[in-house]
């Protein structure tokens, strides 16, 4: 059999794409082919992400697999592992990974229309986010958000965002909305504390007039890619969006995940050009 590269998906789109990306970079270099292994066979990100040209492996995987992890990912870049079929599992959210690719992987995921004008786009993550206590209470706050966006100059302002409304909500509202993470009720902040957040966003932003539109995961990661000012929290799909489109201004939140500690990743460190930490 001729050597691949497969790579274990997470739930997550934007989990895949690291794990998509650092696979199909270690394909490219062993003269591979890269393919995804969905975590589920209905996986709902598969059909977005099989639209960005991503394959995934038909059926079982060889027995005979040379086991890769973020530890030791960058030690299979040596010829000696040249025919060997690798097996990803792993996050690969390490910027020092691709960011001497960057151009490359561009061309692995072509751009959609730019746009012309000078319109801001938004990426939060709420939803579930909303929920959980982990993180909750070091989310930036309405305040920090309004100081990163005033240092952008822009046209339109739009949100890309996973909450299925943008007005104000009540207890209730909010307790009966779904999201493709099920936060347990041991795991959950108050859900008084959940509301009061999104609803400060909500009021917070309606100076700027916010643009909010449903779409699918895939079409978000191409709308985000498609202007020239973007601004996000910690997403991994917005980073990848941000990283991969040709904006001129990008504001990434300095603290990235602070409530991991040790553990948080690097990549708001990238130093692309154009990129701002806010926090």
């Amino acid at each position: 059999m001729t050597a691949q590269v497969t790579t274990q998906f997470t739930n997550g789109f934007g989990n895949n794409l690291f794990q998509y990306c650092a696979a199909r970079l270690l394909a490219e270099y062993h003269d591979a082919t890269a393919y995804a292994v969905p975590p589920t066979p209905d996986y709902y990100g598969i059909p977005d992400l099989e639209a960005l040209g991503i394959e995934f492996w038909p059926g079982r995987l060889p027995t005979m697999l040379q086991s890769v992890s973020d530890a030791n990912y960058t030690k299979m870049f040596d010829p000696i592992y040249k025919g060997a079929h690798f097996h990803l599992n792993g996050y690969f959210e390490d910027y020092r990974f691709y960011i001497n690719h960057i151009e490359k992987i561009k061309s692995w995921f072509p751009l959609p229309v730019v746009r012309e004008d000078s319109a801001l786009v938004l990426h939060m993550r709420t939803g579930d986010r909303l929920f959980m206590k982990n993180e909750f209470y070091s989310k930036p706050r309405v305040d920090s958000y309004k100081r990163a966006i005033d240092q952008f100059e822009f046209s339109e302002f739009h949100i890309v965002t996973d909450m299925p409304t943008w007005e104000l909500v009540t207890p209730e509202e909010l307790q009966a909305m779904k999201f493709h993470v099920n936060t347990l009720p041991d795991d959950r902040v108050p859900i008084e504390d959940s509301v009061k957040y999104f609803n400060e966003l909500v009021e917070g932003f309606a100076p700027y007039n916010p643009q909010v539109t449903r779409r699918t995961v895939g079409e978000d990661f191409n709308f985000i890619r498609s202007f020239n000012n973007i601004l996000f929290e910690h997403g991994t799909l917005s980073w990848w969006a941000a990283a991969l489109s040709d904006a001129k201004k990008v504001g990434v939140y300095g603290p990235w995940r602070p409530w991991k500690g040790a553990k948080n990743k690097n990549l708001s460190q990238i130093p692309l050009s154009g990129w701002f930490r806010w926090d």
